[in-house]
């Protein structure tokens, strides 16, 4: 076989992918004769930044890396903002893309789609980013993307394999396992923290992205100290937003900041507590506290706060230490987490624009339960982000570390392809949904069923605003899309225009209720 369809055999084989997102092209026309034979299915997007927001959808709703194929050059410099958001939000993302000849790397004299470093190119935002030339090497470094993918900080990888390499004939890869200890934590620092969790008096949990499949350790261990749980957006619905303990996502919210600062003792679990959580204007929080930090990267642990203890290793391990070695203790402390939560929760509300309320509440109350939420960066989502329900994880999608514009609509189409007996819903703004509004052929191509809700209030609001406020004249803000549902329709959707909640509220229940893709326009006075 040649290299192109071995790469895949190996990776259908031996790592379990079943899912591709890419476009073909002259130049990895290879991989995908190897695609073709392994019965992978492959779904092709418009664009390959779609690839890489379906890939980043797909890989949040399953747990698994997310796997595109992509062309030398342009293929792989379109696809950069979704590869630099799983970067930031710490998702795995395996990045395959042909490369110009052997003979050509480097030589600069404009050979087809040609990147003097193509590598380089990406390498500040993937874990590892590498050009392979000699085809041995190829099962190596494909162990090394599934190591970062699932024993360290979980972050894209991109390999670049010539084009003449693709062509030469081997025999079928066989796995190099490489054994990685367990990220596992210190006792004493356990020991450590669990004396400080019990001996706290106005304890507080703050869980990010890495406390992914920890759910109910952070439960377990809230319940006993009695604590409020406070989600970063990259962990909302890792603990049920109807737990009595959870106040969500709303770390943007001042007076929870206040809270979490006048704790006594935070555990922060995976999390960078970054500057797109807080959005305080890049105010680090100062703690009057005591900091119990987890996270499975050791350069993480110290960033924007000093940790009393800081404990590098894996969220899972960590907590469930906690967890063991809180129950020997036998007791649960009182320490008012229930009243605290509630009071926090009501602050968020009161802490969105709240003409943005009734939308929201009309979408929590009409959706499935277990619905994916792909969310875009439009004023809607923002209030959604913060006090719209979410109780199950790896089921809200939003661009959190990056904040990019127009990756719902792919990110949603990959959830959808992910699990086709869930709903999806995509919550996008009218000038962030034109940035990939060619997915819409996408979603009809491939049979998808999801609702996508349109706020369209003329142009980049938000960033409108902004203008206003530093009292700067617009500019470039006011843009429209003329006939949305006229666009939506072209491509193959049902498509209906709204102007009120009452109008919203039965056309998303229709739309729920029957298969297809679905278009709401909300026209925004």
């Amino acid at each position: 076989m040649r290299v192109g369809e071995a790469i895949i055999d190996l990776l259908v084989r031996e790592y379990g992918v079943d899912t591709v997102f890419g476009i073909p092209g002259v130049h990895n026309i290879e991989l995908f004769r190897g695609l073709h034979a392994s019965g992978v299915r492959v779904v092709a997007p418009r664009h390959e930044q779609g690839a890489g927001f379906m890939a980043d959808g797909w890989s949040i709703s399953t747990g698994r890396p997310g796997v595109c194929v992509l062309i030398s050059g342009p293929g792989l410099t379109n696809a950069i903002t979704p590869i630099a958001q799983a970067y930031h939000d710490s998702r795995p993302m395996l990045v395959l893309a042909s490369t110009t000849p052997t003979n050509a790397l480097g030589k600069k004299f404009g050979p087809l789609h040609d990147l003097d470093d193509q590598s380089g190119v990406v390498r500040s935002v993937t874990a590892l980013s590498e050009t392979i030339t000699d085809a041995s090497q190829l099962p190596a470094v494909l162990e090394r993307a599934w190591n970062i993918f699932t024993s360290g900080r979980p972050r894209p990888v991109h390999i670049a394999i010539p084009t003449d390499v693709l062509e030469q004939f081997v025999e079928p890869f066989m796995r190099t396992p490489i054994n990685t200890p367990p990220n596992a934590p210190q006792t004493s620092d356990i020991q450590r923290a669990v004396q400080m969790l019990a001996g706290s008096k106005r304890p507080m949990i703050v869980a990010g992205g890495g406390s992914l499949e920890c759910g109910e350790l952070i439960t377990r261990i809230a319940e006993t100290i009695d604590s409020p749980i406070v989600l970063t957006g990259n962990a909302k619905g890792e603990v049920p937003s109807t737990h009595k303990l959870c106040v969500g996502s709303a770390l943007v919210i001042p007076r929870v900041q206040e809270e979490i600062e006048q704790s006594d003792v935070v555990l922060v679990v995976g999390s960078e507590l970054s500057d797109a959580d807080l959005y305080n204007g890049g105010r680090a929080l100062s703690f009057s506290g005591k900091v119990i930090r987890i996270d499975i990267d050791a350069e993480q642990i110290s960033r924007r706060v000093a940790p009393e203890i800081a404990i590098v290793a894996s969220a899972k391990l960590a907590l469930t230490q906690i967890t063991d070695e809180l129950s020997r203790l036998g007791v649960e402390f009182s320490n008012s987490g229930e009243s605290r939560a509630t009071n926090l929760r009501l602050s968020a509300r009161s802490g969105v624009r709240q003409d943005l309320l009734p939308w929201i509440d009309a979408m929590e109350q009409t959706m499935p339960e277990g619905t994916v939420v792909a969310v875009d960066s439009t004023q809607l989502a923002y209030a959604a982000h913060t006090v719209m329900s979410c109780n199950s994880p790896r089921s809200w999608l939003a661009p959190f570390g990056f904040g990019t514009l127009g990756c719902a609509l792919p990110m949603a189409i990959g959830a959808a392809i992910a699990d086709s007996t869930k709903s999806v819903l995509a919550i996008v703004g009218d000038g962030g949904w034109l940035f990939t509004v060619a997915e819409m052929a996408a979603a009809i191509d491939e049979g998808v069923d999801m609702v996508l809700v349109l706020w369209d209030n003329r142009g980049y609001a938000q960033i409108r605003e902004s203008f206003d406020d530093v009292r700067a004249p617009r500019m470039g803000v006011d843009v429209s899309s003329h006939d949305p549902s006229a666009i939506a329709r072209g491509f193959g959707w049902n498509a209906v225009d709204v102007t009120t909640v009452d109008a919203f509220s039965i056309v998303l229940n229709e739309a729920f209720e029957h298969r297809g893709a679905h278009f709401i326009r909300i026209s925004v006075s």
